[in-house]
């Protein structure tokens, strides 16, 4: 059976239904594929994979009944057209409280959690309830109607009401950034910044494409529907290289959805690293000084993607024992604890370089960053200058 009709369509329309068609199945397999290997992910935070996953795969789903009503696979049973409908309720919450267990260490899902999806509920059951009641008259018409565009104002008015949900949704999801940036980064690595960064930018991402989809959709339902197709079609591959482009990082990264426990780790304060029990501060004094010791002579600082199982395993330890140690004895988390030789290390390269003509950009890489930014930054924390300006003065 042929999936869609083209009988009243020209040339051209055929071409570009068929493009979307293709673009269609492709998203969505890519979208599911994406969200079985964030549900079956072992690595990073359960809870953020499961989330993520649920996003990701209420966005299959909804595309999937789009799909369908455009290939008229509900011709015979047409109360079942638009049952994906109410999804779009399920993208801001589910995009929010993924964030929220990105960010926040502890995050629970707790049962409150679900009042975030009652909206939907309630929603799915009235139009599938008001579907199913119609005569078959009035299904044909209404399916009819929205593949022509012609939506019932009620729909208009739901429709505007789910984007406002999904905005409110998304300044929530951007606050939370914004307030972690301004409280952890500092504590991160350069490569879990990134990853902060890619979250904000993954919101900013869906909520355009979110903006983009209903004004198209009011475009067509004026003199320029002919457009209709050619930026639904923009939508999707944009869309669609999104989605291989973050699963290609998934695959080389599997902590790139969630941050691992350690890297919320932050210092303790000075008078509770006294309160360690005798016995066990020993133990990890002893670790601490072998952990020193092990920096400076290898140096291994300089591994821009140095993590702290790496360094746990080649020191014969435990991860969360060699954690404990730098928190508590030195008074630091992992990150900043490395970072700290490697700002060490820049320092004495711009003070004594080797190569009089080396740039700083050579010298933050040799040192083992892989962020312009993020060296710059800590560079400034730890010496109270940029980079340039500590080269400037040590020239002089």
């Amino acid at each position: 059976m042929q999936l869609l009709d083209f009988s009243h369509k020209n040339y051209s329309d055929v071409m570009s239904t068929n493009i979307t068609s293709i673009l269609f199945i492709l998203i969505i397999f890519q979208l599911l594929f994406l969200s079985s290997f964030l549900f079956t992910q072992e690595k990073g935070k359960r809870i953020s994979n499961l989330l993520l996953g649920c996003f990701f795969l209420a966005i299959a789903l909804n595309l999937l009944d789009v799909f369908l009503l455009m290939a008229g696979a509900y011709t015979a049973y047409p109360f079942l057209a638009g049952w994906g409908s109410c999804i779009p309720l399920l993208f801001g919450p589910l995009l929010y409280l993924y964030t929220k267990s990105v960010l926040k260490k502890d995050f629970i899902f707790l049962a409150a959690a679900r009042f975030h999806f009652l909206p939907f509920a309630a929603l799915f059951l009235a139009t599938e309830l008001y579907m199913i009641f119609q005569s078959r008259i009035a299904q044909e018409r209404l399916v009819s109607d929205i593949l022509q565009h012609h939506l019932p104002r009620s729909v208009t008015i739901v429709s505007t009401l789910i984007f406002i949900q999904f905005l409110l949704y998304v300044m929530a999801s951007l606050q939370s950034v914004a307030t972690y940036k301004k409280t952890a980064t500092q504590h991160l690595s350069a490569e879990r910044q990134m990853d902060v960064s890619w979250l904000s930018s993954a919101i900013i991402f869906f909520l355009l494409v979110i903006v983009i989809t209903i004004i198209n959709g009011l475009l067509a339902q004026t003199a320029l529907a002919t457009y209709y197709l050619v930026v639904f079609n923009i939508i999707i591959l944009g869309l669609l290289i999104f989605v291989v482009n973050i699963l290609l990082k998934a695959l080389r990264r599997p902590y790139f959805f969630s941050f691992s426990q350690d890297d919320f780790l932050v210092a303790k304060p000075a008078a509770a690293l006294q309160m360690t029990p005798g016995p066990d501060r020993v133990e990890k004094e002893k670790i601490a000084q072998d952990v020193l010791k092990y920096m400076q002579t290898n140096r291994p600082y300089l591994e821009p993607e140095l993590t702290l199982e790496q360094l746990a395993a080649r020191l014969s330890l435990k991860p969360r024992m060699l954690s404990q140690s730098i928190n508590e004895i030195l008074g630091q988390n992992f990150y900043d604890f490395v970072n700290r030789y490697r700002i060490e290390e820049a320092s004495r390269l711009l003070t004594n370089p080797k190569d009089e003509k080396i740039t700083v950009l050579e010298v933050l890489y040799e040192v083992g960053f892989n962020s312009k930014s993020s060296f710059n930054t800590l560079f400034k924390k730890y010496t109270g200058m940029t980079p340039t300006a500590f080269r400037k003065k040590q020239s002089r």
